[in-house]
């Protein structure tokens, strides 16, 4: 058990943290895939919603 524990003290020590570029780039990235996500969504449930409603009109008609 104690080398399991020395091994994962080691292996800590080895990763290299993001530098304050890496960090600043990766926000960027995930708040762009966010927004575009978003953007498909509404998207999305406005077209089905559209879809959705000519055919309840036509149905009750």
């Amino acid at each position: 058990m104690m080398k399991f524990i020395y091994d994962s003290l080691e292996t800590v020590k080895k990763l290299k943290h993001p530098s304050k570029k890496d960090f600043i780039n990766l926000t960027i990235a995930i708040f762009v895939a966010i927004v575009v996500a978003g953007l498909y969504f509404i998207a999305t449930d406005t077209i089905f919603s559209g879809i959705y409603k000519r055919f309840y009109s036509v149905m009750t008609q």
